[in-house]
């Protein structure tokens, strides 16, 4: 049977709010429509219908009221789809969106894919594992973007993964040799506790120090934003714009006018920014957290510090600034490496774990991706 007109159902949230899982359920979707199949997309932060606007005003069921809406519009759904694909995150998301998306498509005889991404999820698998597990095992095919990932499921869980990794549209993000490499950098993160875009400013103090021109471009949202536009005042920082939100198709051009993309997350899987940002042909400096060093090896592709450690961070820009060969080659190592994430590259996997038409296969081993085996 042809892979045109075949039927695809992906689950996840949609934009607004910014977020990585968000933004590869679009592209997905968009991708996969490209080629003649039939994928649709159901948002698990669909508004209310007219009759249940309400339901907005009742905050701390509000949650689990809008399960309730979701779950009714994915029965409607089912008939019309052959494969589910539920992009999955910890916390309260998983028990109200998660397990009941998965529950109905299998009682429904649906192919059901449990696409996991969530970069808290040791913690989080610490302490519902032993409720989770018959949810994961229910999935005809558990995935996740990355080693990392992988090792915590197989540890937590028991289940075999196999690994689809984030899709970097090639199409959209022009690469260019900074050359010379400017002291422009960017952070396109949310504005958030868990990403920590404090320890970003703090490091582009440092840097600021040294040279007087240097620029930061916080892209995102989130409740930090007031303690950080405060930070920067206290800190006498110059040349610091706080971007807010930016649509994805108009990232490429943001990208296109930093040199040096600085991240200081806590935590984390995959983050697609910034593999996105070496696609563009900037450099990456960043904490080595959770999947980071999985996608990035420190000293050849990106430059790697602790979490919370602003020195590092801003020694780690300061050397690749008075380095020019440095810069060339971790730029130039970044940009293969990202060649892996291609959509060219990433349905070759995923097609063949729909059940479609396509070549099986893995990504290369030379970012420690491993193909574990799939469940029939």
């Amino acid at each position: 049977m042809s892979n045109k007109n075949r039927a695809v159902l992906l689950i996840g949230p949609k934009v607004p709010p910014y977020g990585g899982m968000a933004l590869q359920a679009h592209l997905m979707q968009e991708l996969m429509n490209g080629e003649g199949l039939h994928a649709e997309f159901l948002a698990s932060n669909l508004p209310f219908p007219p009759a249940l606007q309400f339901c907005e005003r009742i905050r701390g069921a509000r949650p689990f009221l809008r399960s309730m809406v979701l779950c009714w519009q994915l029965w409607k759904m089912l008939g019309r789809t052959e494969v589910v694909h539920v992009l999955a995150c910890s916390w309260l998301y998983f028990f109200v969106i998660v397990c009941p998306s998965v529950t109905l498509s299998r009682l429904r005889g649906k192919r059901v894919i449990l696409n996991y991404r969530g970069g808290e999820a040791d913690h989080f698998l610490r302490w519902y594992a032993f409720i989770l597990k018959p949810f994961f095992r229910m999935a005809h095919v558990v995935t996740a973007p990355s080693q990392f990932l992988v090792n915590v499921l197989g540890k937590r869980i028991g289940v075999p993964v196999q690994i689809v990794p984030n899709i970097v549209n090639f199409d959209r993000f022009r690469h260019r040799e900074r050359k010379p490499l400017q002291p422009k950098m960017i952070v396109t993160r949310h504005l958030l506790k868990l990403y920590d875009i404090e320890t970003v400013v703090r490091a582009f103090g440092e840097v600021q120090k040294r040279y007087a021109d240097a620029s930061l471009c916080i892209v995102g949202t989130g409740d930090q934003e007031s303690y950080l536009r405060n930070l920067v005042v206290t800190l006498g920082l110059r040349n610091v714009e706080f971007r807010g939100y930016v649509p994805q198709r108009d990232l490429p051009a943001v990208y296109d006018q930093a040199d040096i993309l600085l991240n200081a997350s806590r935590a984390d899987n995959f983050p697609g920014s910034l593999v996105e940002a070496a696609a563009a042909g900037l450099i990456v400096i960043s904490t080595g957290v959770g999947g980071i060093p999985y996608i990035f090896q420190n000293g050849k592709s990106a430059i790697l510090v602790e979490p919370g450690d602003w020195q590092g961070l801003a020694a780690g820009a300061l050397r690749v600034l008075e380095d020019p060969e440095l810069a060339r080659s971790l730029a130039a190592e970044a940009l293969r490496q990202c060649r892996q994430y291609d959509w060219a590259s990433v349905r070759r996997v995923l097609y063949p774990i729909y059940g479609f038409e396509g070549s099986a296969g893995s990504v290369s081993q030379d970012v420690g991706v491993v193909v574990g085996e799939a469940r029939r």
